[in-house]
């Protein structure tokens, strides 16, 4: 039997048990040490068997094939950044200024965090080859991002705390804020250059987005 790396996923079925859910969850977790380890080409599903026991039949049943095991361990671990990060979604009633400094800083922290880093340089260099991973990834992190903190903004143009108009883009513009710091993760550096304080960084970063929206009379 072929690995069926790259066909079009089989008839996929959701556990039905809990040993099945368990199953699922074993081979998404060796999926993610293994792939982290020696990159996406080099794991086999007989390497990711090895790994978890069992067949290469349960990876069939509840991925379809490697790739879809790849897509569900995006998602999987899209979902675990925004639940354990505790992202803020909405503004509330709050200081748009403290909703987006706790915003920054938590996604600072997650950002330089090295399996964090480790895995978007994997899908990175998987999404250069397949357009679709590209896309998937986007929307389940990125894109989600953004809409939240486009959220937070909107919210806070309503209540007159800012104007901002265009809530979608002015977020682009405030996320770019720790691209930078990503970018140098991506190729090795330290997040910041020496001379930089992460706190004052952020801190004033998004003081200089605030006056960019200011309301003026």
């Amino acid at each position: 039997m072929t690995d069926m790396t790259n066909d079009t996923p089989l008839d996929i079925r959701p556990p039905q048990t809990r040993r099945g859910t368990e199953r699922r969850a074993a081979l998404l977790s060796a999926a993610d040490e293994l792939f982290l380890q020696r990159g996406y080409d080099a794991v086999s599903l007989d390497d990711l068997v090895a790994q978890v026991g069992g067949s290469k039949a349960a990876i069939y049943q509840y991925f379809g094939n490697k790739k879809g095991l790849l897509v569900s361990l995006v998602s999987f671990r899209c979902e675990r950044f925004f639940n354990e990060n505790e992202l803020p979604r909405q503004l509330d009633q709050k200081n748009v200024r403290d909703v987006l400094v706790l915003l920054a800083h938590k996604i600072y922290a997650a950002f330089t965090c090295p399996d964090n880093i480790a895995f978007m340089r994997l899908i990175i260099q998987e999404s250069q080859r397949d357009p679709e991973m590209a896309q998937l990834a986007y929307e389940a992190g990125p894109l989600r991002g953004l809409n939240d903190t486009a959220n937070i903004l909107r919210d806070a143009h309503v209540q007159g705390q800012i104007d901002c108009p265009q809530p979608f883009e002015s977020a682009i513009l405030f996320l770019g804020i720790l691209r930078h710091s990503q970018w140098r993760l991506l190729v090795g550096l330290p997040p910041l250059e020496p001379h930089l304080n992460p706190e004052a960084y952020l801190n004033n970063s998004i003081d200089r987005f605030l006056a960019a929206h200011r309301v003026i009379p």
